[in-house]
């Protein structure tokens, strides 16, 4: 019998996040709704800029800021980060950042067709090292999540196991024995797994996805839990109250959700209090998503007056979300509405966010010369 027929597993089992073009979630790695022009394609930069940023640090900063703010509120608030494991150490593309930074001081033409080649071509192995900004982003986490691990073909950075950091995969998987093979497979790298057949319905009703390992258990951190479940497009949903009282009547030890209903009703501490008991009685993590580096037109600080590029800092559509835009993440003022969306998720009770957007940096370096 499939797995997906079943209600439980034995408790040996976990879970893991996947891939699917045709979802709209506004999820990366699930979704393709604005994707690169033409023009953006054959991007050609006639002058080289004299400095380009660090976009990776830049992200690495701002989720050491978001935790550090947490930590201070509550010691026990966990910070989990889609697609964030290439920013676990510095990567190649920062070394030839910080030689093409460095040579554009020195007054080097950076033209010349043979200056990259003579950039460091190999990051040293054993970073990150102690101290180094990576190492502290590590430090931060609990648990990194990434798509397709089972269902299809990515890799996983070996710095998630060196850091004692819990692994969630999302798994668009084709057939039913796919997924199958994906719940089993996952046991061997203690991984939470949270799979799906149809893309249309991931995410969108708890009901309908099969709990893998369902225990009886208290859950009082992302380590402890034995299931997953992502709940974050309510859009079926045609009141809140219907919402809650589906995850009040589940047994997953972690649900994701938005922290407002339908983007623009903020959830109470009370409601949020309330979701932390599965129902068989025992204690769940309730997570917050959020978006670091994208604003919706629908959220509740989106202003009239604003537009694609203006502000400034508003720079290109999403790749994935209809009604997102994507930001200098950088930016002061964007910083300061981030900061407060966090505080909110913070005071309101949830156990910890789940960071999305954290792949937004590769958009910024593509439009460098650094390729």
């Amino acid at each position: 019998m499939s797995l997906l027929k079943k209600t439980f597993l034995p408790a040996l089992f976990s879970g893991a996040l996947a891939f699917s073009a045709s979802a709209h979630a506004g999820l990366y790695g699930f979704t393709s709704a604005n994707p690169y022009s033409y023009e953006e394609e054959i991007l050609d930069i006639k002058v080289p800029p004299e400095h380009i940023p660090n976009y990776r640090a830049e992200m690495r900063g701002n989720i050491i800021a978001l935790a550090d703010f947490a930590a201070a509120r509550n010691k026990d608030f966990q910070i989990i980060v889609h697609e964030g494991q290439e920013l676990l150490h510095k990567s190649l593309w920062e070394y030839h950042l910080d030689g093409y930074n460095e040579a554009r001081r020195k007054g080097i033409n950076a033209n010349d067709p043979t200056f990259l080649a003579r950039l460091k071509k190999h990051a040293p192995e054993r970073e990150p090292v102690a101290g180094t900004q990576a190492a502290l982003y590590q430090k931060k986490l609990s648990a990194v999540a990434v798509n397709n691990l089972f269902c299809g073909s990515a890799s996983v950075s070996p710095h998630i196991k060196k850091a004692g950091l819990r692994l969630i995969s999302i798994d668009s998987c084709p057939t039913e024995d796919l997924f199958d093979e994906g719940a089993m497979n996952s046991v061997g790298l203690n991984s939470l797994f949270y799979g799906f057949i149809k893309p249309q319905s991931a995410f969108k009703k708890i009901k309908k996805q099969p709990i893998i390992n369902e225990n009886a258990e208290n859950i009082f951190s992302v380590k402890d839990a034995k299931n997953i479940s992502f709940l974050i497009d309510d859009s079926l949903y045609g009141d809140k109250e219907s919402f809650l009282e589906d995850i009040r009547n589940s047994n997953y030890d972690i649900v994701v959700i938005e922290p407002f209903f339908q983007h623009k009703t903020p959830f109470t501490a009370e409601e949020i209090s309330g979701l932390k008991f599965k129902k068989n009685g025992t204690r769940r993590q309730i997570i917050a998503k959020m978006n670091v580096s994208e604003a919706r037109s629908d959220d509740y600080f989106w202003r009239d007056s604003w537009r694609l590029e203006n502000p400034s800092w508003l720079r290109r559509a999403s790749f994935v979300d209809a009604n997102g835009v994507i930001v200098e993440y950088w930016n002061d003022e964007w910083k300061n509405v981030m900061g407060k969306y966090f505080k909110g998720i913070v005071d309101t009770g949830f156990d910890g966010a789940f960071l999305t957007g954290l792949e937004n940096h590769r958009f910024f370096e593509k439009q460098t010369p650094l390729e």
